[in-house]
């Protein structure tokens, strides 16, 4: 089998990165068309739903972005076969299957304790868990299937399979939650949240007959039960600013792209730099080899510009027929955007040696942590950019 090619270029970043994150893109457009077509019903009569959101599409892409990295690694050590029949890879699958509902739990139980209201609670929770378990199985598919390919063509899963992985995420993680309230409101969701439990026995019962990967699972559920916390601060704000994020109009369709993209140069960095450490092409905190791969990824980020911002406008103005519109803070918002691409680009780097020295294998925690932060930060930079729209 032919080794992928891993070293970056200005080329290899445009003929391979700059699709992946296109493609990423029209997924991020048509989860922010659902995001913003339904923003109104998520803070009328969802709250509990509202401040879980940024959640469930950070630490449900975190899962399987973690469990790409790992069978990549796993693939070039030579400790796993790129094959579905392999028991690392399936081992793996069911594992993430129940690992990406546990962030939604954390989650509903910190917004209970907002709210307080026990009806609500329950409608939430059957929403939010039966969404997570369909998304996840999906995604647990996607991924082994995208690595797998990936590695088979000669092409390094490290450059692609994070990015379009929490790109898909978010792509089903709104849908699939409108779908279900819908379910839930004609009242025949329980019937499929009763299938989908027994579905999620399941998947535990599986994973945990490997008992050599425990530690794996040890690892990665210390790390994504710590990170959900993190994310009830990004649901929280969501929440509090969902006002202004409504009145900008364009940001409420935009929000999933910012978010994402932020994610995905992190999952980059991350998945390139512990492949890197695993066979010891770097040590330490050397920056010179960090800035061999943030360049050419920062030179991606005015292609993918438009899609955050220019798309974002078309489609709320021709749903609202109105927009607030400024020169001065699209240029604020084209300048920043960048800004914020080299601050996950740099951070990613840094964090991943960081767990590497700390004897943590960045493959479970580096993007779990990577992306969590950037969604934290992505949820404060898009409330800021609707401020700055509806303010100028």
């Amino acid at each position: 089998m032919v080794i992928p090619e891993r070293e970056l270029s200005y080329r290899t970043a445009l003929r391979l990165i700059v699709p992946v994150l296109y493609l990423c893109l029209i997924f991020d457009v048509f989860a922010g068309f659902f995001l913003g077509t339904n923003f109104e019903k998520f803070v009328e009569n969802y709250p509990y739903l509202l401040i879980v959101l940024p959640g469930l599409m950070g630490l449900r892409g975190n899962v399987f972005g973690s469990m790409a990295s790992r069978l990549s690694t796993a693939f070039y050590l030579g400790s796993s076969e790129a094959n579905f029949k392999d028991r690392y890879v399936f081992s793996n699958f069911f594992f993430s299957v129940w690992l990406a509902t546990i962030p939604a739990l954390i989650l509903l139980l910190l917004a209970f304790f907002k709210y307080r209201d026990l009806d609500s609670m329950i409608a939430a929770t059957e929403i939010a868990i039966s969404s997570s378990v369909i998304s996840a199985i999906f995604l647990s598919l996607s991924t082994a299937l995208v690595v797998i390919l990936a590695f088979r063509r000669a092409i390094d899963p490290d450059s692609i399979s994070g990015p379009f992985i929490t790109s898909v995420a978010d792509l089903i993680t709104i849908p699939s939650l409108v779908l279900l309230i819908f379910l839930f409101e004609i009242k025949i969701g329980w019937i499929l949240a009763l299938i989908l439990t027994l579905v999620l026995a399941i998947s535990i019962i599986i994973s945990l007959t490997e008992k050599k990967n425990w530690k794996i699972y040890r690892e990665s559920m210390a790390i994504v039960c710590s990170l959900a916390l993190i994310q009830s601060i990004t649901g929280n704000i969501l929440d509090e600013y969902s006002k202004i994020i409504y009145l900008s109009l364009f940001v409420s369709f935009a929000y999933p792209s910012i978010l994402d993209q932020l994610g995905n140069y992190g999952c980059i960095v991350v998945a390139r730099t512990s492949t890197k450490l695993h066979l010891g092409e770097i040590e330490g905190f050397d920056l010179k080899k960090a800035m061999e791969d943030i360049k050419y990824l920062l030179f991606t980020a005015p292609f993918v510009y438009p899609f955050i911002s220019v798309i974002p406008f078309v489609m709320a103005y021709v749903y609202f027929g109105t927009i607030p519109f400024n020169a001065f803070a699209l240029a604020i918002f084209f300048f920043s955007f960048i800004s914020m691409v080299f601050l996950v680009l740099l951070l990613s780097f840094y964090l991943s040696v960081l767990l590497h020295k700390l004897r943590i294998d960045p493959d479970n925690g580096g993007i779990p942590l990577v992306t969590t932060i950037a969604d934290v930060l992505g949820t404060i930079y898009a409330v800021g950019i609707a401020l700055l729209f509806v303010t100028f």
